[in-house]
């Protein structure tokens, strides 16, 4: 009986411990992989959140496409179609074998 009674005991207080948003201003902060929005010269609207070994790209508000980084340095993110470029912080964006466009925002 009390052993009972200290599995309720310590129940309720790890319960108490529990802590829940205080509003659904919360949700989604602190998020390791934030997501950044770019506008590129040609118009194309991306919103992009890197995920070390690959970046994860919405086009123009469509489902994101997620593209495995190329190379050591982790800069050019490509599945042969789409590539995300990154030098020096300046993001670049280009279809096949087109010329990248660049692009601004973050």
């Amino acid at each position: 009986m009390l052993r009972n009674l200290s599995v309720a005991a310590i129940s309720a207080l790890m319960l108490a411990n529990f802590e829940y948003p205080a509003s659904g201003a919360s949700i989604g902060a602190g998020n390791p992989y934030p997501v950044s929005k770019y506008t590129c010269q040609d118009g194309t609207r991306l919103a992009v959140r890197l995920l070390g070994d690959r970046a994860s790209v919405s086009v123009n508000g469509a489902t994101a496409v997620d593209l495995p980084s190329l190379g050591t340095e982790g800069t050019t993110y490509s599945n042969g179609k789409q590539t995300l470029t990154i030098v020096q912080g300046r993001l670049s964006w280009g279809i096949g074998r087109a010329v990248p466009s660049a692009c601004t925002g973050g």
